[in-house]
């Protein structure tokens, strides 16, 4: 694929190749890249006079899948902003973090969504939060005109600068913000859309969240800049995520673990997905079980995707399927010893990786980068081996982390708020099975001598302060932590594929 350097540079590419070709689909709505690029020029000039956003700026987006995401992440991208989206789950508490760390311009949001901004009206002026559904201003965004083009008078922007943070977690209990570049965000599309051999016009079903990495690295840009379409899904509902993949005859998904894990269990005909050609998973290891179930089904191989809001995609899986994976062209891999030593074939150790869709560091973390980008490598934390024709084994996790539905959980951030509770002495937070090859959080709870606490007690004690999905599901209440969990474990990949 050849490639622009910037993100607009890139959709401009591609609306001037494909301009009546379909980019977004949402329910009976369809949105050509003219009818996009019109989009991306109204949002672009609403942001400017209402929040006068410019280069540099930070843009929350506090939106689901659909056409308001995209355009505000593409108009941030033509002023030389920067788009920040975040989870719509959160709850104020832990989006404050992010405010008193950020010079935040504003927040592009919906009306149905805008409780949590109103909340924090002491933190961020009630002006500073647009809703881009509001009646007042939704005329002036939605396409007028097929002929309407972005506008001629772009700032030049430097590849290098960059266009979109994401949220990350860690194993501090501190979340960390990585600021992908231009260069980051086009390099890191054209590797996987070469490792997965996407091509121009192919259908995407775009369920994954867009402010999830996985989603907007794999349900919104590749499909984006590839020339693809973009099937919006708003709102995860089972039904609507099924009829779908049939009624829109969806040649690509690329999803998560518990995504393919419903897709096994639905009563989809077989025969509905016979347009389905591309299958991958990420965000997580997907239970070998699942990908036989798919594979045996539907007649497709879903292949295993590894990466990380750092890196962007590291390996894919071959087209037969694996493990091992094979890294993308682009990248550089070193599985390094406890003193960052490369390590020789075949002996495990931590992986390290280097490519151009690598992050230069986090945003105003310095010693958190010096630890984990060292010597122009970025050190996961996962465990790995490579064998001689250099295919990359997964083993598990050092730091721990666990994986809720695709989306990283650190343990550290919920054993803090369940410290704060005063009859709590001790607690561990660690993942355990849930009833679909998914993980869900357990929290062992050592209580004070004396004190009472019970698992309401616990639930409601997290709701103020975490988001609903961070919340543990299964809470057992000791008189004090057995030895075993004193200090930190490695995390499987539970892949038994291995």
């Amino acid at each position: 694929m050849n490639h622009a350097d910037t993100v607009p540079g890139q959709f401009r590419k591609v609306v001037s190749e494909h301009p009546d070709c379909p980019a977004l689909i949402e329910e009976e709505t369809q949105y050509s890249y003219r009818d996009l690029a019109a989009m991306v020029s109204a949002y672009a000039g609403l942001f400017g006079e209402r929040l006068g956003l410019s280069p540099g700026q930070v843009l929350i987006a506090w939106l689901n899948n659909g056409p308001e995401f995209v355009a505000s992440f593409l108009a941030a991208a033509e002023i030389g902003a920067v788009l920040f989206p975040l989870n719509i789950h959160w709850r104020p508490a832990e989006l404050c973090w992010f405010l008193d760390r950020l010079p935040v311009a504003g927040v592009a949001t919906k009306l149905a969504l805008r409780d949590p901004w109103d909340a924090l009206a002491d933190r961020i002026s009630p002006a500073s939060v647009v809703a881009v559904d509001d009646p007042s201003i939704r005329s002036r965004l939605l396409p007028a005109s097929r002929t309407a083009s972005l506008s001629p008078n772009t700032p030049r922007i430097s590849p290098d600068r960059p266009v979109v943070y994401l949220s990350s977690s860690g194993s501090t209990g501190v979340p960390k913000i990585v600021p992908r570049s231009h260069r980051n965000t086009v390099e890191g599309v054209a590797g996987t859309a070469h490792a997965l051999g996407i091509t121009a016009g192919l259908r995407f079903l775009s369920a994954v969240p867009f402010y999830h990495g996985n989603g907007l690295d794999n349900s919104l840009s590749l499909p984006l800049f590839t020339g693809g379409t973009a099937v919006l899904q708003s709102h995860f509902v089972p039904s609507r995520f099924a009829a779908a993949l049939t009624v829109r005859r969806i040649q690509v998904l690329v999803g998560s673990p518990a995504i393919f894990e419903l897709l096994v269990r639905s009563e989809v005909d077989a025969a509905c997905l016979a347009a389905l050609r591309i299958c991958a998973s990420s965000g997580g290891p997907i239970a070998s079980q699942t990908a036989a179930a798919i594979q045996q089904r539907f007649g497709v191989v879903v292949r295993q995707v590894y990466g990380s809001s750092e890196t962007g995609v590291i390996a894919v899986d071959p087209p037969a399927g694996g493990p091992p994976s094979v890294p993308l062209p682009t990248v550089s891999l070193r599985i390094l010893d406890a003193a960052g030593r490369c390590l020789p074939t075949a002996e495990p150790g931590e992986i390290a990786v280097n490519s151009p869709a690598m992050v230069s560091g986090y945003v105003g973390q310095p010693e958190m980068t010096a630890t984990v980008f060292r010597d122009g490598y970025f050190h996961t934390g996962d465990l790995g081996r490579l064998d001689s024709a250099r295919r990359l084994t997964l083993l598990g996790r050092i730091r721990p982390v666990i994986n809720i539905s695709g989306t990283n959980v650190d343990p550290a951030e919920i054993e803090k708020v369940l410290m704060a509770l005063p009859a709590v002495s001790a607690c561990r937070v660690l993942p355990a099975q849930g009833p679909h090859h998914n993980q869900v959080i357990k929290a062992v709870i050592a209580v004070r001598e004396n004190a009472s606490l019970g698992r309401a007690d616990v639930i409601g004690h997290c709701r103020h302060s975490l988001a609903e999905y961070k919340i543990p599901r299964i809470v057992e209440l000791v008189t004090a932590l057995p030895p075993d969990m004193i200090g930190k474990r490695a995390v499987p990949w539970l892949r038994s594929r291995d």
